[in-house]
């Protein structure tokens, strides 16, 4: 009876941490957003830097990480430049789409029985311009922003690195049974850049290969509509879903009849069918170990907590959360449950990280 009553308070209390945790960090969503982003990119840039400096060794390790930063920093300006180039021929050829849309809303004005259908040209009469405009103002600036305190944070975190992996080695327990502080760290950063880089090449897979149908069909800017996919693809299940219809969805405004359409809707569907469900398991392997169902849940969860920065991170925080949950007794079934086999972390001898002289 008393190990029974002493689990249900410890479920209980893992419970109440979670919740106040979850509290915590939506409160206060508008500080660690950016910090969770400069930590995302700080591993990245950590593992850049450590690759070019295997590759080149006689480079300093430092100088490889002031390169990889200005490598992210270069492709960052140069991606916003890129969507607002064909943002902008999208929207300078908008007037040609007027009539093709007259003609989707007569359809669907058939279809559901609407005698006098709306033209595009009243729907955007009807439209507030002056508040569209100033809530459009308002978003580039709060992501101008964002990025801003983003680059901020990374800079501080890459000046206080060495110091704080000092502090670190002070603060780790010894004894016999410590926890291995160093283990949970290199396994979480294994996680999430082997999540990136599983993430990226599919990603690439599906752009590229989308790229391919909607430059064959016709489809306008075909490379912009690839780079949303590919985007996208970072965000679990969703964001694939979400990405494939968005360019559909747009070539009904661009091509006559729904032929083509249909065509490419059903191609980008196969494409991500495949990489989603073949190739990319096959990649993944077991180095994430997530169930599915957990993967889905945590894409809410983190969205609700974090917005579109928590859906975009979901899957790394929730690896991080299972290495780190692993590792305690009172907890490890919220490990094993998160898992996909069970298995979250192997269970083998605990080796000492250091161990207590005692004196004589």
């Amino acid at each position: 009876m008393n190990g029974s009553s002493g689990n249900s308070n410890t479920g209980a209390m893992v419970l109440i941490a979670v919740l106040l945790s979850g509290t915590a960090i939506y409160l206060l969503q508008g500080i660690i957003t950016p910090l969770l982003l400069a930590v995302f990119l700080l591993v990245m840039v950590a593992d850049m830097a450590g690759t070019l400096h295997r590759w080149v060794p006689k480079v300093p390790l430092a100088l490889w990480t002031g390169i990889s930063v200005l490598i992210i920093a270069v492709a960052f300006v140069v991606l916003t430049l890129f969507l607002i180039d064909n943002l902008t021929g999208l929207i300078a050829g908008g007037g040609n789409y007027n009539a093709k849309l007259n003609a989707v809303l007569r359809a669907a004005g058939d279809l559901f029985g609407v005698r006098a259908t709306p033209s595009f040209e009243s729907l955007m009469d009807s439209v507030q311009t002056p508040e569209v405009a100033g809530a459009v103002v308002s978003w580039l600036q709060g992501g101008l922003s964002a990025a801003a305190f983003v680059l901020i944070y990374l800079g501080f975190l890459l000046v206080s690195q060495r110091s704080f992996s000092a502090k670190l080695t002070i603060l780790k327990p010894t004894g016999e049974g410590a926890l291995d502080v160093d283990q949970i760290i290199a396994r979480i950063q294994k996680a999430v850049t082997g999540y990136v880089s599983v993430q990226t090449t599919t990603g690439l897979m599906i752009a590229v290969a989308s790229w391919a149908v909607m430059a064959l069909i016709g489809l306008p800017q075909p490379i912009f509509w690839a780079f949303l996919i590919f985007v996208a693809s970072y965000v679990p299940i969703v964001g694939g879903v979400v990405a494939i219809f968005v360019p559909a969805l747009f070539s009904v405004m661009v091509f006559e009849g729904f032929g083509r359409p249909v065509i490419l809707l059903s191609s980008l569907m196969v494409i991500g069918f495949v990489v989603g469900n073949i190739i990319q398991p096959r990649m993944q392997g077991v180095g994430l170990n997530l169930d599915p169902v957990v993967v889905l849940l945590s894409l809410a969860f983190w969205g609700v907590l974090l917005g579109a920065t928590g859906a975009f991170l979901s899957t790394p925080l929730t690896v991080a959360a299972m290495a780190i949950l692993a590792e305690f007794k009172t907890t490890r079934w919220l490990a094993v449950l998160l898992s996909n086999d069970g298995n979250p972390y192997p269970t083998k001898p605990r080796r000492i990280v250091r161990r207590t002289r005692v004196p004589v």
